[in-house]
């Protein structure tokens, strides 16, 4: 699209589509708008979308909206969470980058500006993020970050890297993503209410390179009794949700990657060892269950996603659950790694005889 004779002469700003999902937020809405006006450098529109919230947000959202950068719409039923997403992201969002941003959580100085700059040096870049930074509301905000180094990596790369490490590496609020993109993605899966997020970026990152800033501090993250991430889910609740997204992805934009069997057996072989790990943690603190389910139920979890006769972990773990949780409560820190160690001693000896238990 051409410049107008006015964009020409002024130099023309990346502009910014910033989606502010909202139920029963009213309280954090003025911070949360406030920090996207003041960011510099970019031309920022922003949607508050409010999932019919029965507290003062009606109120709250029309005041921000006399300014004009800001478009306040109210549902008459709650969607819920993924709907309120793709109704503002891909019904609504139009710059030439967009953001998705909890309307409990803020923006630092600069963030916006940082992050279009390496999309608009980079047209290959889909995304980029940087560090979230965790605060406890009520309590001030702590200094943000904002160094400009930059690193780019292709999204094969970045996608294999995502797999082996087993976990999301991105809480939400510091990725800035290009419309387009996004808009190529698609929505989020609604049958993923809580790793649709993960699924996401690796749907972007299937599209082009992703960029990232190391020494910048691109959110800030509110800590508080309301958030979402404080819903009720057990060890395997959660497990299963985090092996969803990544199954979804591999179901669906990443059919055809010919390292997916690969990357799909590195990322079980991950979240299982970090089950068994839990288990472990367990027995060493005289415990027999963790996070909702009992060590027995943890070792079948483990053994679910991956051969446990390959895991590490497994021999000391089979070593703690001979002994029994309390037991393993009374060891110290070096009697329970020789436990350890002998267990791997034992599988070397005896090898494919290993069974579980």
């Amino acid at each position: 699209m051409e410049e107008s004779g006015a964009d020409a002469v002024r130099g023309r700003l990346p502009s910014v589509s910033v989606v502010v999902p909202s139920y029963n937020y009213a309280r954090y809405l003025p911070n949360n708008v406030g920090s996207l006006l003041e960011q510099q450098g970019v031309d920022v529109r922003v949607l508050v979308l409010d999932d019919a919230s029965t507290d003062e947000t009606p109120d709250v959202g029309a005041d921000l909206a006399r300014d004009p950068r800001v478009t306040y719409e109210r549902h008459k039923v709650n969607k819920g969470h993924i709907a309120t997403y793709n109704e503002g992201l891909l019904e609504w969002a139009d710059g030439d980058y967009c953001v998705l941003l909890s309307a409990d959580d803020l923006l630092p100085q600069g963030a916006l500006g940082r992050a279009t700059a390496v999309m608009e040096s980079r047209p290959d870049v889909t995304f980029v993020y940087g560090n979230p930074v965790r605060f406890t509301s009520g309590g001030p905000l702590p200094e943000a970050r904002g160094g400009g180094r930059s690193k780019v990596w292709n999204g094969d790369r970045w996608i294999r890297g995502v797999f082996r490490a087993g976990r999301n590496l991105i809480l939400s609020p510091e990725v800035v993503a290009r419309t387009t993109a996004h808009h190529d993605a698609g929505g989020y899966n609604p049958k993923l209410p809580h790793s649709g997020d993960l699924e996401m970026w690796l749907r972007l990152a299937r599209r082009g390179a992703v960029g990232w800033l190391p020494d910048a501090d691109q959110a800030y993250y509110r800590v508080h009794d309301s958030n979402m991430h404080h819903s009720r889910f057990d060890a395997r609740d959660r497990l299963y949700q985090l092996r969803d997204g990544y199954e979804s992805f591999l179901d669906g934009d990443g059919q055809g990657l010919p390292y997916a069997g690969e990357i799909r057996t590195a990322m079980r072989r991950k979240l299982a060892r970090g089950v068994l790990r839990k288990a472990i943690r367990a027995l060493d603190a005289g415990e027999s269950a963790a996070d909702g389910l009992t060590v027995d139920e943890l070792r079948e979890l483990a053994a679910e996603l991956s051969d446990l006769r390959a895991l590490p972990e497994y021999p000391g773990l089979r070593a703690r659950m001979a002994l029994g949780a309390s037991r393993c409560g009374r060891l110290d820190p070096v009697t329970s790694l020789v436990t350890l160690r002998r267990g791997r001693d034992w599988v070397r000896w005896h090898g494919n005889r290993v069974r579980p238990v």
